[in-house]
């Protein structure tokens, strides 16, 4: 079992139904499981064909309340790549965050706070212009490589979790809260982890 297979079940079983809503003073984006699915497979496959990572590459994800962040969370997932908080080889953040960025130009992936995901048209070249270039990928995914179940996925500084972990952890969090299967729940927070 892995994030992957899992959202291909989702898929096949929830369709077109909701599965994100964003809100905020921008508006109001939802995306069904289907969409949800089809934005992971095209940041999947820039991941692997068009950042080149492997499965020792590391990302962090720091585009705040903003839909983006689980697609690209998602996609970390799927290809088997870890989330982290720490060294990561790859930073997801915003054009703003681009002007302080302190690491080298190929370790920072801008990705557009457009609430429709319009790509920026002022990234400074020697940064990768996330929301453009993914858009030239394919909405097919095939993972690359296996991942062992013990494989560490999230690295923070609460721990590290596997996807079996990970999945438990969740699990205990929805019983601690009353929350079913299939109900609908807010989140609150910069949601980038």
């Amino acid at each position: 079992m892995s994030f992957w297979t899992e959202l291909q079940r989702s898929t096949a079983t929830r369709g077109a139904t909701p599965l994100i809503t964003w809100l905020s003073d921008l508006g109001r984006i939802e995306l069904s499981t289907v969409t949800y699915a089809n934005a992971v497979s095209k940041a999947s496959n820039f991941l692997i064909d068009g950042l080149e990572l492997d499965e020792e590459s590391s990302i962090a994800v720091n585009l705040g309340n903003h839909w983006q962040s689980p697609v690209w969370l998602g996609a970390a997932l799927a290809t088997g790549l870890t989330i982290t908080e720490q060294e990561p080889t790859v930073t997801f953040g915003t054009s703003s965050q681009a002007e302080s960025w302190q690491g080298s130009d190929e370790s920072f992936v801008v990705v557009s706070q457009d609430p429709f995901g319009m790509p920026d048209k002022t990234v400074d070249p020697k940064f990768v212009n996330g929301s453009a270039e993914v858009r030239n990928f394919g909405d097919y995914f095939a993972p690359a490589w296996a991942f062992p179940p013990d494989r560490v996925v999230l690295r923070s500084n609460h721990g590290e979790f596997t996807w079996r972990e990970l999945l438990e952890h969740s699990n205990q969090l929805a019983k601690a809260h009353n929350l079913d299967s299939g109900s609908s729940y807010g989140l609150r927070g910069p949601l980038d982890l």
